[in-house]
This record gives C-alpha cells, structure tokens and sequence, in this order.
C-alpha cells in the first residue's frame, strides 16, 4: 500500500513529461504511487506514460476524452489506492525538489489536525530556466488573511488559514500541496462545472476544515507557458466569481466563516474601486470603469444576500467576465 497517491493528468506534453515523471519517481519519499490520466492527448505523451509504467509498477496509465483538468484529476483519482493516507495532484510540466514530497509529508505529521500542507515554487519558462527576477515565491511568502474586520499581513511562521486563501488562492499550483485523502473526502473532489479557479475553491473547501501548514521553501518550479490562462480571461473571471459567491453561501460555512468570507469579498471591492481611482487619476478612462464594474458585479453577491442560482448566478458570472 503506498502512502501517497500522485495524480498526474496530462494532455500533449510528451515534450515535458520524462522530466516531470523524473522528478516524481526520484523523490526522497518511494512509498507512492502515481497514477496518469491521459485527456485524450493527440501527441505522444500516452507513448512516453506507458514506457514509464513499462518499467516501474508503481506507475499507472489511463485515458479518458479530453473533459478538462478537473475531470482528469477526479478520474485519476478514482484509480488511487483507496488506502493510502496522502494525495497530491501534480501538473504533468512541473518538476519537485527532490525531498519536496518528503518534506510536506513531515509538516502534516508534525501537525495532525491540518488537512493539507502547501509550500512555495519558482516560475520557469519551457526551457526550464526561472525567469528573470522572477518574484513569485516572495509573492506567496508574503501573505495576509482576513483577522476580524480587516485583512492584515501574516508572517511566514503562521498557517495558511481560511481567511488567508479567501484573499488569495496562495498555493498557486496543486502540486505544490500534499493533502490527507480522509479530508479530501470530506469535502469532495474538483468541481468540473469551474473551467478555471476549480483548485482555488477546493482549496476554499479543505481550509474549512483547519489551517494548511506553511512551509517556508521552494519545493517546485512551476512551468509557465506563452498563452496560459491568467487572470485577464473571461473564463477565469467567471469561474472566480462563482468560487467568491460559493465562499460566503456554500452551506458548510459556519457563521464566523462567511463573516469572513464578505470580509475578503468587501476587501476585494475596495481594491479594485481603488485601482479604478487611480487609473482615472491618469486618464485611463476606459480601464478604470471596466475596474468599476467588476468592482460592482463583486459587490452585487453581498447585496443579494444569498447564494445565486441557476440562470442568475451564471448572468452574474457572465457579466463579470464580460466587464
């Protein structure tokens, strides 16, 4: 029975993955099992999979139709040994730290309580070299979380909280957290309705539960590719709205947590209508009112005072995609 179970989906990076399974298979920690589920590939990343799997049991190989990262985590997922203790989901371009499996594994059994431990990462380009002044680690060193009525900074020996992730989603990419699988069934797995923001809700969900443990080192290099979704997408903007409304209204919060969650949400108002103010400051009109109307669309989910549904949380979302 492996300890830990290593869900990889991939979907054409036959160019990536002998380095990703690398890293995994050379980690410190040898007790896992890794389990790759194809999305219906058209290179030869399903080729390079099974000649892992050929040569080491404790690979896997299955391949679904192209249904998207979260269909391909759960259906990977879903083949995991139903015993093993730990879950991580790895994206089939990143490559760990050589004990960074290891390491996460030691915070969660230093602290029983949490259900998961995350860690930090670098951006690398396809090359695998870190961008210049590449800052994105000190980025998710440096957070904050909503304390009381406000969000305030926290330092690097505090948990990442609830009320932190509600500010902002701080494990950045799945592969850089190590969860317990009895939490992660507790809560259930990627919501494949959210095309984007889907690791940020679970992660939403799971810190429900307790506080991840923080550990203060790289484990990660996190590939990034010319293209990939940001922040600017319209489906990204709709997934994220919806994750917000589910934040506040998704019945398993407690009274404090969704006190919490319109903290983050009325804070994240106020930023965006002070960006709107100072990009207005010099003249970038048109810039500043799409800040506007996003800002109002967020604010909208707090004035309706209940979890929208059906037609009118989908023209929500749409409206803060489209702004």
């Amino acid at each position: 029975m492996p300890r830990v179970s290593v869900v990889i989906p991939t979907y054409n990076v036959a160019a990536f993955l002998a380095i990703t399974l690398d890293s995994v298979l050379g980690q410190t920690l040898q007790d896992i099992e890794i389990i790759l589920w194809d999305d219906g590939s058209s290179d030869s990343t399903l080729e390079v999979a099974e000649a892992y799997a050929a040569k080491d049991p404790r690979v896997r190989v299955a391949r679904g139709n192209h249904g998207g990262v979260s269909v391909a985590r759960n259906g990977g997922f879903s083949m995991a040994h139903p015993n093993a203790e730990f879950v991580t989901f790895f994206d089939s371009d990143d490559v760990w730290e050589k004990d960074a499996l290891e390491t996460l594994l030691n915070a969660l059994e230093a602290h029983p309580e949490a259900p998961a431990a995350h860690a930090l990462c670098r951006a690398i380009d396809p090359q695998g070299v870190q961008f210049p002044h590449d800052d994105h680690a000190e980025k998710m060193r440096a957070r904050s979380a909503v304390v009381g009525d406000s969000v305030v900074p926290i330092p690097p020996s505090a948990p990442t909280s609830f009320g932190a992730l509600l500010v902002k989603n701080y494990v950045t990419t799945p592969g850089t957290s190590l969860i317990r699988r009895s939490a992660l069934e507790r809560v259930g797995l990627y919501d494949t309705s959210l095309p984007v923001c889907e690791d940020w809700d679970l992660n939403l969900r799971l810190a429900r539960l307790g506080d991840f443990v923080f550990v203060d080192r790289i484990l990660l290099s996190w590939r990034r590719h010319p293209g990939s979704v940001s922040n600017v997408s319209k489906n990204w903007r709709e997934s994220y709205v919806r994750a917000r409304q589910r934040s506040i209204y998704a019945p398993e919060n407690t009274k404090a947590q969704k006190q919490t969650a319109i903290v983050a949400l009325r804070n994240e108002v106020r930023g965006l209508q002070s960006e709107a103010f100072r990009l207005l400051r010099t003249g970038a009109i048109g810039p500043a009112l799409k800040k506007i109307a996003r800002s109002l669309v967020l604010a909208r989910i707090e004035w309706f005072g209940r979890w929208e549904r059906g037609q009118e949380a989908t023209s929500l979302a749409r409206s803060f995609g489209d702004a």
